[in-house]
């Protein structure tokens, strides 16, 4: 496995369901894990510090190193190629549409993904506002440290709800493909017979 991922340059596998990053495939992508997960414990003990600004900065760092993570992962992250059959039909039929995602819907499972640049685009504009959000956050906390609890109360409210908005949005602007209604591949049933 290991000589697959240096034909290709990944460095990451592809997830067998939705979209992300897999384990590790190759020594380059044990390293950037390992030392992505050393940056979050020095993270942790500098939030542990008796520093005068300790929280803020590690909420200040943790922040920039998991983006970077993230994109330098994402970029190495080999692409699953494969579909199931059930959806092969479902993917050319909805290729020419102008959703911005598609959900793939069992029961009450949602797996939403993208569709394209402009899905990725509406995706980003989305998720973006966070990021000053969680800067002030650091301010605010910065500023006036006795009142954490509702500062983070209040963080944590206006997060929930810019979520919830941002997944009915999503939703609301993605094809929908029931799973339970796909028609399950015949398989042969042997008779025993004595």
């Amino acid at each position: 496995m290991m000589h697959e991922s240096i034909e290709d340059g990944a460095w990451f596998a592809a997830r067998r369901f939705g979209i992300g990053i897999g384990l590790p495939i190759a020594w380059q992508g044990w390293v950037l894990l390992a030392s992505y997960l050393a940056a979050i414990a020095g993270i942790k003990a500098l939030d542990h510090s008796a520093l005068a600004g300790g929280k803020p900065l590690a909420f200040a760092l943790f922040l920039p190193i998991t983006a970077v993570f993230l994109i330098v992962a994402g970029k190495r992250t080999r692409r699953n190629t494969k579909t199931a059959p059930s959806r092969e039909k479902e993917a050319q039929a909805m290729s020419g549409e102008e959703t911005l995602f598609v959900c793939y819907r069992k029961g009450w499972q949602f797996n939403c993904q993208p569709r394209g640049r402009a899905g990725w685009l509406a995706l980003a504009a989305w998720t973006l506002p966070l990021l000053p959000l969680g800067l002030g956050l650091a301010w605010l906390l910065l500023r006036f440290p006795d009142s954490a609890l509702p500062i983070g109360i209040a963080f944590t409210l206006i997060v929930l709800l810019w979520s919830a908005v941002m997944a009915v949005w999503i939703v609301s602007r993605s094809e929908m493909v029931d799973l339970r209604a796909q028609p399950k591949p015949e398989t042969r049933r042997r008779k025993n017979r004595r």
